[in-house]
């Protein structure tokens, strides 16, 4: 039978805490709400199909109109999915469900504004749309933290009856469950698009990125170059030093090539000690700018870590902009190029 909390009950706040304004936290509230952004379910979209048909249903077995699945981020609460209204943001403090987070069951009040703890709050002295009947269940990970509810309720009072919260916990699971398939996805996304060592883009990453950069500048849009990076005397650092002090050297080198790259650039490892940048936009003096800083920021490392000194690793350095009739290999070759006549330059 589902536990449910009326009118004369208290939540348990045992392990709870006094927010601002006198509403309750989990005294574990920051990992909460860690917890909550590692989905990546926060500001996205309002209408989506699998979380309107989970609305649907909640509102369909408990009876009531209206439905939603409410989100309590650090100060906020923010609605994933709304059905029967509009969706809507409120603080934290003015939002029934912030509550519930801090059970872990059920929450059920027949008339919200007969409750001391609800009957102050916007939502139920709102004299058009009034919380009357209020149910609302807790949608918890894996590891026990409540981020949030899909809750129903109604203007008119009413009891809901125990199968009745029962069924709304199950669509809380299944919200859940939903949420936890978005996050495995984007995981796996991550993964095929991304160096294992690095975390940068993977070649099969940044040549579509290139490709479409290219398809851009063919419709007129942007002129992109591609840098490609070519670590020197890399084998011998592995040699000297070992592997272990190679990977650090090429994290450090990845990490200086993405904080001094623009946020519409990519940066991607290709390979063994090749990199590439990805210019958005960029030809002409602005390449030639933009070539002479990320050479910089790479003489400028002062830490390669695992005891390798950083005059044992020089870079060199090519770049191509587009040219039309341009594809993914040719840009890439012409860079490569420039890189090798670098390299030999300084040889």
């Amino acid at each position: 039978m589902t536990e449910t909390i009326d009118q004369s009950d208290k939540l348990d706040d045992r392990d709870s805490k006094v927010g601002p304004g006198g509403w309750p936290v989990p005294a574990d509230d920051e990992r909460r709400v860690a917890a909550l952004r590692s989905y990546g379910v926060l500001d996205k979209q309002q209408s989506q199909p699998d979380l309107d048909a989970a609305l649907r249903l909640a509102a369909y077995v408990s009876g009531l109109p209206v439905a939603s699945i409410n989100l309590i981020d650090a100060e906020r609460m923010w609605q994933a999915a709304s059905f029967g209204r509009a969706p809507v943001e409120l603080p934290r403090q003015s939002a029934i469900c912030s509550w519930v987070v801090t059970g872990k069951d059920v929450v059920h009040v027949a008339d919200a504004s007969l409750d001391d703890r609800f009957a102050t709050l916007p939502a139920v002295t709102d004299p058009s749309d009034p919380v009357r009947s209020y149910a609302s269940a807790p949608l918890r990970t894996r590891d026990g933290f409540s981020i949030g509810t899909v809750c129903v309720y109604s203007p008119q009072a009413g009891q809901l009856s125990d199968l009745q919260l029962g069924l709304l916990r199950d669509v809380a699971d299944q919200v859940m469950r939903l949420f936890e398939l978005r996050r495995t996805a984007a995981a796996l996304a991550r993964a095929a698009s991304s160096d294992a060592l690095t975390g940068l883009a993977n070649r099969r990453s940044v040549e579509q990125a290139i490709g479409s950069a290219i398809a851009r500048a063919d419709r007129g849009l942007g002129m992109p170059s591609v840098v490609v990076v070519d670590l020197d005397s890399f084998k011998q650092v592995n040699d000297l030093y070992g592997h272990a002090a190679g990977d650090a050297v090429l994290r450090a080198v990845g990490d200086r090539l993405r904080r001094t790259a623009r946020v519409v650039d990519t940066v991607a490892r290709l390979g063994g000690d090749e990199f590439v940048v990805l210019l958005e936009h960029t030809g002409g003096p602005g390449a030639s700018a933009a070539l002479a800083r990320l050479r910089g920021s790479l003489e400028a490392i002062d830490e390669l870590g695992e005891g390798v000194a950083t005059n044992e690793l020089r870079a060199s350095l090519g770049i191509a902009t587009y040219r039309p009739g341009d594809s993914v290999a040719s840009l890439l070759a012409r860079a490569d190029a420039e890189m090798f006549a670098d390299k030999s330059q300084r040889s």
